[in-house]
């Protein structure tokens, strides 16, 4: 890292009552030091601000309360920097400006860079004087929140999530990566991030991160019990309850803890709706076991940047079914998403896992004799158990993973990190189910029966995402032939 002496060091994460740069305006940077234009320090330092070095945003991380302005330097406007770029808009809730310095010569490429999320963009050659220009008009323009300690606690959870998302992890990683950090801003709250899994009828919420990590992680929520998370998603809105012992919103709660013979299992809760225009993607659910009252207003403004952050997260995940290229990207008998979304689902996953060398499967369920059922109960009967079927499908996957109608009576499952041993347990378990559901459009006692084609990658005889789907529908093939389990391996 170069360093002049005109800039003041960083001394870790200590405090900044000594600091010479204190008062000046701070600028952050971040990114790649081999990219950073020569003598960038040097006019940033000559310019007035107090710069704060980090080639690595987790070498250095920034002391509160955080930069002015930040400056992450790339060599070229990549999925990586994507990604930095979301983190630090998500994790400062669009707080701090975030200006793109590009070693590429590449014209396109601040374009691409304000696509990312970028507040401003320059490619090379740069012009020093215009970036300290442009800096300084940013820190000008810089909302500046009341609540420093808030910015202060906001900047920890920016560092969780630039790390987390380094690594390639996904949102529901990231949000599970900050309930310690969460834990520790609120002490005696107990944090969890719930999001909405499945659409309309198929619509379930489900525990994303929470106090007890991995054992957390997918349950399922009932409304019944958590009136306060039902009430946030109706209504979009913040629910506080000081005290469950005595609000009106806990009466039947209450009513079956008496049944149930038990104690009241907290005290207050808190139920902040994860927003996204006027769309509620999840709650942010806090929940204090031993003490009774409301979060301080300084807690509250809080807990309500850490949800804004937290949906900015979600939102692009949420925003997949959305069909904004203007074609139809759920399908409308089962609910889950059509092929063409699938196809593009395929491609992402591979490129995720060639670049943090991860694996993934693919899972092609195809149901047995569905066109002799629709002859023998009619088209609408095997109509309605595709629909069933197709919600069982998304109740049964994690957050993470992906449902997509492949064809009339098939389905494909895209499972993020999971092995071909992982895939073949879901296939089991997915049995499992089927045979212990009713079927509305089944005579009583009759469920549907699938066999499955599994291909894990990487794979030695996959070059490009069509080699994927050609193995898969092979090992489809391989199992629908196999007269005891059924489940065809591209081995």
């Amino acid at each position: 890292m170069r360093q002049s002496d005109a800039i003041h060091p960083l001394p870790g994460v200590s405090g900044l009552a000594s600091d010479p740069g204190a008062g000046r305006p701070r600028v952050l940077l971040l990114g790649d030091a081999a990219a950073r234009p020569y003598g960038l320090e040097r006019a940033l330092s000559r310019a007035g601000f107090h710069v704060i070095e980090a080639g690595d945003p987790l070498a250095a991380p920034p002391p509160p309360p955080g930069p002015d302005v930040a400056v992450i330097c790339a060599e070229e406007a990549d999925a990586a920097l994507g990604t930095l770029l979301q983190a630090l808009n998500a994790a400062w809730a669009g707080q701090v400006p975030l200006i793109v310095v590009l070693a590429s010569p590449d014209r396109e490429g601040p374009a691409r860079a304000l696509g990312l999320g970028a507040d401003d963009a320059l490619a090379a050659p740069i012009h020093l004087p215009e970036l300290s220009a442009r800096v300084e008009a940013r820190s000008r323009r810089r909302p500046r929140p009341a609540d420093r300690n808030g910015e202060g606690r906001m900047n920890e959870i920016m560092l969780e999530l630039i790390e987390q998302a380094r690594a390639g992890r996904r949102p529901a990683e990231l949000l599970e990566g900050l309930i310690p950090k969460l834990a520790r801003a609120l002490p005696g709250w107990e944090p969890s991030f719930i999001a909405i899994a499945g659409e309309g009828e198929a619509a379930v919420p489900r525990v994303l991160a929470g106090p007890e990590g991995a054992e957390s992680r997918e349950l399922r929520i009932d409304l019944d019990r958590y009136p306060e998370v039902g009430e946030a998603l109706r209504s979009g809105r913040p629910v506080i309850v000081p005290d469950v012992r005595h609000d009106p919103l806990f009466e039947m709660v209450r009513r079956r803890w008496a049944y149930e013979g038990v104690e009241a299992p907290v005290r207050a809760v808190a139920a902040l709706p994860l927003s996204a225009g006027e769309r509620v993607l999840g709650v942010l659910l806090l929940r204090a076991r031993q003490q009774s009252g409301r979060l301080t207003a300084g807690e509250e403004a809080f807990a309500l940047q850490v949800a804004r952050a937290a949906a900015r997260l979600l939102e692009p995940v949420r925003a997949e079914g959305n069909g904004a290229n203007g074609h139809r990207e759920t399908d409308p008998l089962t609910g889950v998403a059509t092929l063409e979304r699938l196809d593009r689902r395929i491609v992402e996953e591979s490129e995720r896992a060639r670049r943090y060398s991860l694996t993934f499967s693919l899972v092609l369920l195809d149901v047995d004799e569905q066109r002799v059922l629709n002859e023998r109960l009619g088209r609408a009967a095997g109509d309605q158990v595709l629909s069933e079927l197709g919600r069982l499908l998304q109740r049964e996957v994690r957050a993470s993973d992906f449902v997509a109608r492949y064809g009339g009576d098939e389905f494909a499952l895209v499972l993020a990190e999971t092995g071909a041993t992982g895939a073949r347990e879901l296939v089991h378990r997915i049995r499992h189910r089927l045979s212990a559901e009713s079927f509305a459009g089944l005579p009583p006692g009759e469920q549907p029966r699938v066999a499955a084609g599994i291909v894990a990658y990487p794979h030695p005889a996959v070059e490009q995402t069509g080699d994927l789907v050609l193995l898969l529908e092979a090992a489809l093939r391989r199992g629908k032939a196999q007269s005891e389990e059924r489940i065809g391996i591209a081995e």
